[in-house]
């Protein structure tokens, strides 16, 4: 039904300028004609409420009616209703870039403050010079959180301008969306959880609200939340390729890997070029120990790119845990070195792979990469654990056990940590404490066969020799080839004749012939006898099993001088 402004009355008009009254202002910088002012103050304060309040919502929902009812007003207002309707459907194209517009954008003869701040935001602009007269006035700007990242210039203005929104409609789908995505790109994630929750109530139909929201509870690690939100997601918009890839993500994060798989390979279905999707579903096959087509992707993406951030952790990552090939792996993570030089991933794998290879990486070792991650990120869990493995591999054992100490205390059930911290305090011969990690940890683990070959590390290393001979000859008979190895091994230090410990030894190498362990023990039996060339025979295997072993090849240099 048609309604003109004259039959309205200045009753309703009252009305109308009261939701439209002038809010608090923004910070501004542009300075404001007086006559655009003096029009933008009234310039739709002839809209009956309804259109107002649909408008200030400005829910995908809410934006149909507004322009259902604004197309059926007297034309009396002809061009301001135009201009409303190229607001609501900026708003749409801008921020429910999901919706569909039924109806075409007029086209507009005047210029005003609305559309000049829609196309500021459009060119990553906050526009401060809208004059601030009323709701849409203010809000408007913030649009630009949608399309910039570094949300530093503007970030105060349009937090204030927001605020001012949400007093005024508390409810407001877009001042609650825009709010959300301001903290976000500030990084205040936690602060935007609640704005994103309450756009998500007001408009759980659209899909931006919903993505956003799943997004947030999903960078806030509360993944069984998140799951919720996308699977619901995905029953309104099964195809769609965002939403998959994030469910992908959140799957993966909750470690169900195969419909993390399933997720991105139906993207992947849609758009087998897209390199993103390409390296996630490689990085799952990792996950899940398939190797070999994860390294087939790898090369399918190398072909495009070959110098990204992720493919090179991946790369290297599949070269040190599948190929064995230390080297290339060096030469990986030093190429991602060279182009992110301060990347906190890149820096871990390289603090990992230091460690692991026990060399340097780009002339840095595993202490100076927990360092340099410390400094940037005091917190850093795995920074930490790195630079007690550095101290460990400099045998600076009291710093090793001030740093470790800390560290287990705050992970009393990781068993890496905890193994490294047992490491520590047997070299000072704190066996007591050792004992008292490894029998908490035997207790909660007791078929574990890293916590078995711990505890009985433990034993011998603390002279329980009939304990621990007990528990060998007990397990030993029906353990694993990895698990007998370590036990004879073990056992090969409570033998009292040298030709039992050889024997033992020898056993344990049959069991499993890259245990560096007993290859190392057969070498110092040998040395102490100088017998060098057997000696040489098993520090070369054990060279083999760590090249790159600064500590071996030194070994390895000694014990050719004195065969020469």
């Amino acid at each position: 039904m048609s309604t003109t402004v004259n039959s309205i009355g200045d009753t309703i008009e009252e009305t109308v300028n009261a939701v439209l009254a002038p809010l608090d202002p923004t910070p501004s910088v542009i300075s404001v004609p007086e006559d655009i002012k003096k029009r933008d103050h009234s310039y739709f304060a002839y809209l009956p409420e309804q259109i107002v309040i649909d408008m200030q919502n400005a829910s995908p929902s809410s934006l149909r009616k507004a322009a259902s009812a604004v197309r059926q007003l007297d034309s009396l207002y002809e061009e301001n209703n135009k201009v409303l309707l190229s607001i609501i459907a900026n708003v749409m194209q801008m921020v429910w870039v999901s919706e569909r517009l039924d109806w075409e954008t007029p086209e507009l003869t005047v210029e005003t403050s609305y559309l000049g701040a829609i196309k500021s935001a459009k060119n990553g602009i906050y526009d401060t010079s809208t004059g601030n007269v009323d709701f849409l006035s203010v809000i408007l700007p913030s649009l630009v959180v949608i399309t910039v990242d570094n949300v530093a210039p503007f970030y105060e203005a349009s937090k204030s301008a927001l605020e001012t929104c949400l007093r005024q409609n508390n409810d407001s789908v877009l001042a609650n969306y825009l709010m959300g995505f301001l903290l976000k790109k500030a990084g205040r994630i936690e602060e935007s959880i609640s704005f994103f929750a309450k756009a998500y109530a007001g408009a759980e139909e659209s899909f931006q609200t919903s993505y956003a929201y799943a997004e947030i509870l999903f960078l806030s690690k509360r993944i069984v939340e998140a799951n919720l939100i996308v699977q619901k997601i995905l029953l309104r918009f099964p195809q769609n390729a965002e939403g998959l890839k994030l469910a992908s993500k959140i799957a993966y994060a909750g470690g169900n890997l195969n419909n993390a798989e399933e997720y991105i390979s139906k993207v992947l279905q849609q758009n087998s070029s897209d390199l993103s999707s390409l390296l996630f579903r490689a990085k799952i096959l990792m996950e899940k120990k398939d190797y070999i087509h994860a390294a087939s992707l790898l090369d399918m993406y190398s072909r495009q790119d070959n110098s990204s951030k992720d493919y090179l952790l991946l790369r290297a990552q599949i070269q040190l845990d599948w190929s064995r090939n230390v080297n290339s792996a060096v030469s990986t993570i030093e190429k991602a070195l060279k182009l992110y030089p301060d990347d906190m991933e890149v820096l871990l794998f390289a603090a990992r792979l230091s460690k692991s290879a026990n060399t340097p990486i780009a002339g840095k070792s595993v202490e100076d990469y927990a360092e340099k991650i410390l400094q940037g990120d005091p917190d850093n869990e795995d920074a930490k654990f790195y630079a007690v493995e550095g101290a460990v591999q400099a045998e600076n054992w009291e710093l090793a056990y001030k740093n470790s100490s800390a560290l287990v205390e705050k992970n009393k059930f990781s068993k890496e940590i905890c193994f490294n911290h047992i490491k520590i305090c047997l070299s000072l011969k704190k066996f007591d404490e050792a004992w008292n990690y490894i029998s908490s940890l035997y207790k909660n683990n007791p078929s574990d066969e890293e916590v078995l070959e711990n505890y009985v590390h433990v034993m011998v290393s603390s002279g329980r020799s009939v304990q621990a001979l007990s528990v060998i000859n007990q397990l030993i008979t029906n353990a694993s080839p990895k698990l007998k190895s370590s036990l004879y091994y073990e056992r090969s230090f409570l033998q009292s004749v040298e030709e039992k410990t050889l024997s033992d030894l020898r056993y344990s190498l049959m069991s499993n012939p890259r245990n560096s362990s007993s290859l190392f023990r057969l070498y110092q039996i040998y040395l102490s006898k100088k017998d060098y060339r057997k000696a040489m025979y098993y520090l070369k295997q054990v060279s083999a099993l760590k090249p790159n072993d600064v500590h071996i090849r030194q070994l390895s240099d000694e014990l050719n001088s004195l065969i020469r």
